[in-house]
């Protein structure tokens, strides 16, 4: 008798299990079908342009942080750590959700430590692939940063897109090599980088809440404390990439040589995407590029892009570092990074 109880417990609870999985499968279709219709509407990108305005306090008010970053005074900044490293204030599921997000055949990349000229060469990469030399309507972030922006609003962009990241070669998506999609890498001198990062990081209080000395901040730069990570690995790391690998094709630009030569790195850009670009759309990309255009076209817009654009000269690193601050720099590029294909133009 006490047989027969259990074996019809078992029935119960096995049916019962069998409707639960169901219900939970017949729901996760009706998600799925409704994120792509969504997607296929495309609704997401007017939205996104209708919020730009007010996409500092979105941020201020849905950042996610478990860390805070803290410099030898004290001052934090918000921070997410996972698995060791340091990312934004964003949430885990995102970070973790990167490696399966879907790319296609005609995406494009572009990455870089930040503050290597990632925001110019956006808009340069969106105009050769556009054809006509006009800012992005999203900007970079909401255009493609994969980082940061939720999966929802970059399978919603339209094709083909330029997306964005500031992460290792290993952290990209599955499907980048699969699709063995072109890579544009960003890459500045360490000095003019550490100085645009620290403003950076105070002038987005909104994200950040930072509002530490430069030379305490230079520490943590040094130190590979700050979000991505070491600067100087993960210039070699991607060093590492361009001479190992042979999934995808990567181009390397300098922001010394995009202020030195413009007008003959915008093809050099074109070349590799295999865009057709004349001398006149050319010279119009540089114009439409220029640091001070952008500038103040974001600036009306009033969108948190106006927060990305300082002053984008070489060498103002000799109005912030010290002599020690500049030699220490010196000192671990002799030791770690003679033999990388990057040497830096002050």
């Amino acid at each position: 008798m006490k047989l027969t109880c259990v074996s019809a417990e078992l029935l119960i609870y096995n049916h019962l299990t069998r409707i639960s999985q169901q219900r939970r499968r017949m729901f996760q279709r009706v998600k799925r079908f409704l994120y792509d219709l969504i997607v296929w509407s495309g609704i997401i990108n007017y939205l996104t342009l209708l919020i730009r305005p007010m996409l500092r306090k979105i941020i201020s008010k849905t950042k996610s942080s478990n860390y805070k970053v803290v410099d030898s005074s004290g001052a934090s900044m918000d921070a997410t750590l996972l698995q060791g490293k340091v990312f934004p204030p964003v949430r885990t599921s995102k970070i973790l959700s990167i490696s399966g997000m879907r790319i296609r055949k005609d995406d494009a990349f572009l990455c870089g430590y930040p503050k290597t000229g990632c925001h110019w060469m956006y808009e340069i990469m969106q105009m050769l692939t556009s054809g006509r030399a006009q800012l992005s309507k999203q900007g970079k972030e909401l255009g493609g940063m994969i980082d940061l922006v939720p999966d929802i609003v970059l399978d919603s962009l339209p094709s083909p897109r330029i997306l964005n990241s500031h992460l290792h070669y290993d952290e990209l998506p599955k499907g980048v090599k699969e699709n063995k999609t072109k890579i544009v890498l960003t890459v500045r001198n360490p000095k003019d980088t550490v100085v645009s990062h620290y403003n950076h990081h105070k002038v987005m209080t909104f994200m950040y809440g930072y509002d530490g000395k430069f030379d305490d901040y230079f520490e943590l730069f040094m130190a590979g404390k700050l979000e991505f990570g070491d600067y100087f690995e993960h210039v070699l790391s991607w060093d590492r990439v361009m001479k190992t690998q042979n999934d995808n094709p990567v181009l390397m630009v300098s922001f010394e040589d995009l202020k030195a030569r413009p007008v003959e790195m915008v093809r050099t850009v074109a070349r590799f995407l295999g865009k057709s670009v004349t001398d006149q759309l050319a010279e119009d990309i540089v114009k439409a590029c220029d640091f001070d255009v952008m500038k103040e076209k974001r600036k009306k817009e009033g969108g948190v892009d106006a927060t990305m654009f300082r002053k984008g000269k070489v060498g103002d690193w000799r109005n912030w570092l010290t002599d020690s601050q500049s030699e220490a720099i010196d000192a671990v590029w002799r030791e770690k990074m003679m033999a990388c294909s990057y040497q830096p133009d002050y």
